[in-house]
Order: structure tokens, then C-alpha cells, then sequence
């Protein structure tokens, strides 16, 4: 699958390009990708799973518990759960939920004996408590759940939900002729009557735009939808905003979030069988190529962390938005290389940083024409072609006042760039 190359007007002054810029450039154009901001790459959902034996006081306390009704709590681990019957589709016999902290707890696997080890413990965290936390205390916090409910404590693998969160895109017109995929599931609904994290029926309709699920729960799933109507049908919308108001370009104290445009999501949802089949390979540095370990396993949550971006990249190559025959769509390829998940809140890292140009004198807007000329020629535009590209480069009213100034008129301008080009092409001198 072929690539677009990236600049930026500050890198094609030097006659560079520049991996993370937001010019898109191939033989079938130029994109302008700087309306497009990254206001959040987190972990969405996490779901830890341990296998061990039951603690036999604890779990008897549990029942007990369990057995007064509907709406009875239990204090453990420093907070107060509300006690309730694992849904038949889990695989729990008991659910310790609290909402207000962004936790559940299933506990009891339905087809193994209390005596026997098993995998009798599955904790699902929320976005809110994964985003108000380091991994390391996400980590520490799972951990210690484990140890209190249960004996011989071994991680069993967990299952990650990756979202980034977009203004400036949607899905486009034509986005299921352009989408590939090699799911046979495809959910596309066209109205809402409920939503649930954990239900994995995710995509559906808010009246306005469609939104997309592709795969099953047991495998990769992907996940397009409109997060601003989702945040509000689900009554969270004062949450998320104050995570998008926090993704900021150069001045900190100018948020690129715009509350009047909606947010779009798009999730990539990695159940544990799925990460286990990631584990056997030998996952790397998506920037340096080098290996990050060779005794690595994803038994546990921080143990996928520094993999994260490298499992995103993978996941927008299963589930991808083509351009044409051989080509990615250039957005598609900004969603895929510019997200960044690491091991600190979202709200310190997850921002496209971008740089003003910085095209305050007329060499630095001869230098950026002269580029965007040979790179045009190597990508064979034609004339009319560069002269469109060149009023979408970003720095069309700098271009226009140089060449202004000298007495060229439009006819002559169009004129200069037909002879540039040919000459770049006859010559050998295109980038």
C-alpha cells in the first residue's frame, strides 16, 4: 500500500519534507490536512483478567452480601461497591460494580470449581479512571483488587480499547466504498435506543451522521462514531470536554478544540486472545525499529503500554480508508502515523504540536514555491494542477503578494510554473 509524502511550508523552505506535516503529496495531488486536530490518544477501556483461587472468607462475605437483594453494598479496597449477579454473557457468577470510581469487578467464573484455580477474576476500568491515572498506579491498583480476592495470583492477559478522538474529519461520503476490511461483521445503525461500554455494539446513529462497527468482540474491532452525540446520550459530555479543552498547538493557552464542531472517535478495540496473538511476536520501537524487549508478554496491562502506538499503527492497517487502487487516503495515513500512546496522562502528550510557518520574508517564500515545484513534478502534476495545489498549500496569500510585488500577473504566474515544471522534469531536477 502506497503512502503520501508530508511537509510543511517551514520544511519545503529548507528542501525537506517532514514525516509529521500536514501537506499531503502524491501523484494523485496534494491535501491540506491542517484543519485536522488530535484532541485525545488514550486507552479507553481496559479489561484485566486473573486466574487464581477464590479466597474463601472474602467470598463467602461476598454471597452474603449478594443475598440481602438488589442495591447491597460491600466496602473493599477502600471504596463501596454495590454487589449484584454477573450477566450470563460474562462468565461471572458476581459483579462488584461502583460508577462513581469507573470500576467493575467480576468475580466466580461460572464453569469452574471455587476450590480449583481458574480465571475467576475479570476488572474492567473506565475511561475516567484510566485517564485520572499513570498506568503504573492503573497497574498497582489491579494488582492489589487480585490479591485481595484471590490466592496463587497469576495475570491472564488483558483486552485494551485505543480511541483517538478527531475535529476537522468524519467519515466521508463514500467511506464503505473506500473502506477496507476483511470483517464479515459490519453493524451500521440508523437510530439509538441505548449505549453501553461494555455491550460491544457500539456504532449507531445519532439522527445526524452515520457511525460504524466492524468485527466481532472475541477479535479486533473497530469503532467509528460521533463522540460529541455519544457524550451526551450518555450524559458525559462535561467529562470529555475537559479533556479536549486540554489538546493545545504552540500557545498552551489556546485550546484546538472547538466547542461548536463535533468530535469524531475512532476506537480500535483489542480483546486478550488478540494481544496474546501480538505477544508471540517480537513487537518493536515504531520510531527506531528497535526491539523493546525480547522476554516481553501481555499478561498484564502495563506490560502492552510501550506498545500501544505500534498496535494502533497495525490496527488502521487492518481496518483501512483507501484513497484509490494502492493509495491510503492521506487522512487516514495522519490518523495512523501522528497518534501517540504512552505512559503519561493524555492530557501532557496526545497533542499534535504544529508550528506556525514562519514565511516572514520574501527568500523563504521563493524557497517554499521552488520545492513545492520539483516535488509537483516528480509527482507528475500538470499545470493547472500546481497552480490549484499551490492556492491549498497554506501560504497562497504570501505566494501571491512575492510574485505581486514583481509586476507578475496570474497569466504570467501560470505561465513561470509551466516552464518550472518542464524544465524540473527535462532537466533531472525534480526532488
Amino acid at each position: 500500500m502506497n503512502t503520501w509524502e508530508r511537509g510543511t511550508l517551514e520544511s519545503l523552505a529548507r528542501g525537506e519534507m517532514d514525516p509529521r506535516g500536514n501537506l499531503f503529496f502524491s501523484p494523485k495531488g496534494q491535501q491540506n490536512h491542517a484543519c485536522i486536530k488530535i484532541l485525545n490518544a488514550g486507552v479507553d477501556t481496559v479489561r484485566q483478567l486473573y486466574a487464581g483461587k477464590p479466597c474463601l472468607a472474602l467470598f463467602d462475605r461476598i454471597i452474603e452480601i449478594y443475598q440481602q437483594g438488589r442495591g447491597a453494598t460491600i466496602d473493599l479496597f477502600g471504596s463501596t461497591w454495590v454487589v449484584g449477579a454477573g450477566t450470563s454473557t460474562s462468565g461471572f457468577r458476581y459483579r462488584l460494580q461502583n460508577n462513581d470510581l469507573g470500576v467493575i469487578v467480576l468475580f466466580y467464573a461460572r464453569h469452574t470449581k471455587v476450590e480449583n484455580i481458574g480465571t475467576h477474576l475479570k476488572i474492567e476500568l473506565s475511561p475516567h479512571f484510566i485517564q485520572e491515572r499513570s498506568t503504573s498506579d492503573v497497574q498497582t491498583y489491579l494488582d492489589t483488587i487480585a490479591k485481595e480476592l484471590l490466592s496463587y495470583v497469576e495475570p491472564m492477559g488483558c483486552a485494551v480499547h485505543l480511541a483517538l478522538d478527531v475535529q476537522g474529519w468524519e467519515p466521508p461520503s463514500d467511506f464503505m466504498d473506500r473502506f477496507v476490511t476483511r470483517s464479515k461483521r459490519i453493524v451500521r445503525k440508523n437510530a439509538i435506543s441505548d449505549f453501553e461500554i461494555t455491550s460491544g455494539e457500539v456504532a449507531t446513529q445519532y439522527a445526524y451522521g452515520q457511525s460504524y462497527l466492524f468485527g466481532s468482540a472475541g477479535a479486533l474491532q473497530c469503532a467509528i462514531y460521533n463522540k460529541t452525540r455519544e457524550a451526551h446520550a450518555r450524559d458525559k459530555i462535561h467529562f470529555w470536554e475537559s479533556i479536549w479543552e486540554r489538546a493545545s498547538s504552540d500557545d498552551p493557552t489556546v485550546s484546538d478544540y472547538d466547542p461548536e464542531r463535533d468530535v469524531w472517535r475512532v476506537e480500535m478495540r483489542f480483546h486478550q486472545s488478540v494481544l496474546r496473538e501480538f505477544a508471540q511476536g517480537i513487537p518493536c520501537n515504531v520510531d527506531t525499529g528497535e526491539c523493546l524487549d525480547m522476554e516481553h508478554g501481555f499478561q498484564r496491562f502495563i506490560d502492552v503500554v510501550p506498545h500501544l502506538t505500534g498496535l494502533w499503527r497495525t490496527a488502521l492497517k487492518t481496518y483501512r480508508l483507501d484513497h484509490s487502487r494502492g493509495l491510503i487516503d492521506s487522512a487516514w495515513q495522519l490518523l495512523q502515523e501522528d497518534a501517540r500512546f504512552y505512559d503519561h496522562e493524555p492530557h501532557f502528550l496526545y497533542k499534535r504540536a504544529r508550528k506556525a510557518p514562519g514565511l516572514g520574508n520574501e527568500k523563504n517564500v521563493a524557497l517554499v514555491v521552488g520545492n513545492l515545484i520539483s516535488l509537483y513534478a516528480r509527482q507528475g502534476f500538470t499545470t493547472h494542477q500546481a497552480m490549484h495545489y499551490l492556492t491549498q498549500c497554506g501560504a497562497w496569500d504570501d505566494i501571491a503578494n512575492y510574485y505581486r510585488r514583481r509586476g507578475i500577473d496570474a497569466a504570467q504566474l501560470r505561465l513561470l510554473i509551466s516552464q518550472r515544471l518542464v524544465e524540473r522534469r527535462l532537466l533531472g531536477k525534480a526532488a
